[in-house]
């Protein structure tokens, strides 16, 4: 594994480009989008993170976020295996605290059971085009709301992470070198795949003592919250602790982190080529996104305190 950190301003990984539109929900519903922008992902083939695939996959991403109204699109460029691959972001500016960012994440990344072919196989429709679908249906959602949040949101389509995290490694690095103030790190790691026999549960993953224990009550704090909007979503929260994911070099850092993961690494398709569309259940992965929409609304406000389940006191 080759890890290289951008050595950049944090800002200026942000291209401006198109304004800001107003979008309205299509006729399909949540799910068909995400069915939809599962099946687009998987139509590269492989996303590896060195074939020439991943980099269309970003360029198709970065469309995908300007066409739902984004005017700040841009890249996160890092070094792996001798080429540069990009993180894809898109912003929401905070209104009264544009300084403090609740980040989400997702890889859009995929792999088959040969971590190094880059050239086979690796529809990854559980994963993780399934929490990178999500990552767009929440953008869409983000950017039909009234009102901007007080924190700024940032969603970003990490690459890399199936070679060790290198891509979201590369970003934290960064965001600590600027100086950045991450309030929350919210990672989607395949989330469309159940697999208790109701097809309701879903693991809400939390900090538990890991690199940095200063961070674990935060979130714990925010754990609970996720698991109260799963619930209203219509899943089944199970608790379970961060693991494996691009949410680790955050943890790192000291940035409270919470995520949602379906448990399908125990399937027979993980890392296969056989992690096919027909896998994803899409109405699954929609409620998941639901109580992931309902957090990230809550953590964009900066006077909402999770362990209160409310607003701090005036």
């Amino acid at each position: 594994m080759t890890t290289a950190t951008a050595r950049i301003p944090f800002a200026s990984v942000l291209l401006i480009t198109t304004p800001v539109l107003a979008i309205a929900d299509g006729p399909a519903p949540p799910a068909g989008r995400i069915a939809a922008d599962v099946a687009a992902l998987v139509g590269f083939g492989t996303r590896h993170s060195l074939s020439d695939q991943n980099d269309r996959a970003a360029d198709w991403l970065a469309g995908r976020f300007r066409e739902l109204g984004y005017d700040e699109v841009g890249f996160h460029e890092f070094a792996i295996g001798g080429r540069t691959r990009r993180n894809v972001i898109a912003t929401i500016r905070g209104t009264s605290h544009a300084d403090e960012v609740v980040l989400v994440g997702a890889h859009y990344d995929s792999r088959n059971r040969r971590i190094g072919d880059a050239e086979g196989p690796a529809p990854g429709a559980v994963d993780n085009a399934s929490g990178t679908a999500a990552l767009l249906e929440l953008a869409r959602s983000l950017a039909g709301d009234a009102d901007r949040p007080g924190r700024t949101v940032r969603l970003i389509a990490f690459s890399g992470e199936e070679q060790g995290l290198v891509g979201s490694r590369a970003y934290a690095n960064t965001a600590k070198e600027a100086g950045t103030t991450i309030a929350l790190m919210i990672n989607l790691d395949m989330i469309a795949h159940p697999m208790d026999e109701d097809g309701l549960a879903i693991v809400v993953e939390r900090d538990s003592g890991l690199r940095d224990p200063e961070n674990d009550e935060d979130s714990a704090s925010w754990a609970s919250r996720l698991e109260s909007h799963v619930r209203d979503a219509g899943l089944i929260p199970s608790p379970g602790p961060l693991y494996g994911s691009d949410y680790m070099p955050f943890e790192a850092i000291g940035v409270p982190c919470v995520g949602l993961f379906d448990g399908a690494d125990r399937a027979p398709f993980y890392h296969d080529e056989a992690d096919t569309p027909d896998r994803v259940d899409p109405d699954y992965c929609a409620a998941a996104t639901l109580a992931t929409l309902s957090l990230i609304r809550e953590a964009a406000d900066p006077g909402f305190a999770p362990g209160r389940r409310g607003h701090e006191a005036p």
